[in-house]
């Protein structure tokens, strides 16, 4: 099982912590990129798998919604 701490996505940010960069920076930079902030403070967690899912559904939605308006 990936842990946070081994996830790429997410210990760069846990590097950024280490190095002295203010937490509700890094918070607001990982909610930019679709990660869970929240994360940053349990390292030892295992890593969700539904970022993967949410953004694909978010790219179908947008899809859906765009091919409606044009056949407005």
């Amino acid at each position: 099982m990936m842990t946070v701490a081994k996830d790429p996505r997410y210990a760069r940010y846990l590097k950024m912590v280490q190095v002295g960069v203010p937490v509700m920076a890094i918070k607001n930079k990982m909610i930019l990129e679709g990660l869970d902030p929240s994360l940053l403070d349990s390292p030892d967690a295992p890593v969700p798998d539904c970022s993967k899912k949410t953004t694909t559904e978010d790219h179908d939605d947008a899809s859906s919604d765009s091919e409606s308006s044009f056949s407005d």
